[in-house]
């Protein structure tokens, strides 16, 4: 098969890098083995590679900061697609419209990979009905993928004839194999900086309620814009948390490896989320998790992490208090995270991808939404 993935994000982006960039990465470097696999970014720089693992990278659009940069992208997709050249084309949905209608624009079959749904955030941040364009646009949809049962249920709320399987994110094979060495220095923060998506602010509350009672400081590992880099770091240079943060900017590698297994606990505050890839890499490492108990997140059982009610900094911190003087319970929860984790090897996703595909371009059905 000639397959295309479109997401404005990559791995290599300065302003995001985010985990739905590296999914698709994951995905697509072991397609390429059968198929010929094709992924169209956004141009963030002059020199970005072209072939990677198999997979050809396509930049498009004009260099432009991440906002006009997103929306130019969004705007180009469509063009693309009507000169075909695919069996099929996989989008990503991107924010903040999350679809670029793009089955409309071709009768060969396009899947919707619904790694989040932005619209009611972006509604809430910008004031538009961003929410409302999402919703008519996945009505011109006939496949998708969701990374969650709850996002399917979204799916199909707002379109009940869609033909939704659900593929969760995963993690690499020697990952979950790997038996960490641990250590407990700190606790540990690493995803986007994001502040209002990824809750930083309701982390710096939550902090502030423990005061001087943690016993280890905190470290806040990733990347972001310009912006929302500089209003993270000012929620966390006021006292009394001064001296105790620890910003270490974006790490991959070896430098994300002594993090994780130096790591006490992982703190996850997000308002909403995908299904995030840093989540399972915590459990690889045996590592306790605390977040909010968004929808998002209600498949990951309970004995892997502590769940508290959304966006109640409070209960966040009283959450750690406890953690922090209870060595028993974070070991538990961090074998049952592990034992948890086996079940997501990419190698096994990426096989479901390769069969959903396949049975889609079977159908021969692509050309705008059932009854047109």
């Amino acid at each position: 098969m000639r397959l295309v993935f479109s997401n404005y994000d990559s791995p290599g982006n300065p302003y995001y890098g985010g985990g739905g960039a590296a999914a698709i990465q994951e995905v697509a470097r072991r397609l390429a083995a059968a198929h010929r696999v094709e992924v169209v970014v956004g141009r963030y720089a002059a020199d970005q590679p072209v072939t990677r693992d198999g997979v050809t990278y396509r930049p498009v659009g004009p260099l432009a900061g991440p906002r006009l940069g997103q929306l130019l992208f969004q705007f180009r997709l469509p063009l693309l697609v009507r000169r075909g050249g695919f069996d099929l084309w996989c989008e990503s949905l991107t924010p903040p419209f999350s679809t670029a209608c793009l089955q409309r624009f071709t009768a060969r079959p396009v899947v919707a990979l619904t790694q989040i749904l932005s619209g009611a955030a972006m509604r809430r941040k910008y004031g538009l009905p961003f929410d409302r364009f999402e919703r008519l646009g996945l009505r011109t949809y006939r496949h998708a993928i969701a990374t969650s049962a709850y996002l399917r249920g979204r799916l199909l709320e707002a379109h009940p004839a869609l033909n939704v399987v659900v593929i969760p994110n995963g993690v690499p094979g020697e990952l979950i194999r790997l038996e960490p060495p641990r250590a407990e220095r700190h606790v540990l923060f690493l995803g986007r900086l994001d502040v209002e998506q990824k809750g930083l602010n309701l982390l710096a509350a939550a902090l502030g309620h423990l005061a001087e009672e943690l016993p280890w400081p905190v470290v806040i590992a990733g990347g972001g814009s310009p912006a929302e880099e500089a209003r993270a770091r000012a929620l966390f240079a006021r006292e009394p948390l001064a001296g105790r943060v620890r910003f270490v900017g974006r790490v991959a590698g070896e430098a994300k490896h002594r993090l994780l297994s130096e790591a006490a606990v992982l703190v996850l505050p997000s308002r909403f989320e995908a299904s995030p890839l840093v989540l399972l890499e915590a459990f690889c490492y045996r590592l306790p998790v605390v977040l909010f108990a968004i929808p998002e997140l209600a498949e990951v059982p309970d004995a892997c992490c502590v769940k508290v009610p959304p966006f109640d900094p409070r209960a966040f911190g009283e959450a750690l208090r406890a953690l922090a003087a209870d060595p028993a319970r974070r070991e538990a929860l961090g074998h049952a995270a592990k034992a948890y984790a086996r079940g997501f090897d990419w190698d096994d996703l990426a096989r479901r991808y390769a069969d959903f595909f396949e049975s889609v371009v079977r159908s021969g059905v692509g050309s705008g939404p059932p009854g047109t």
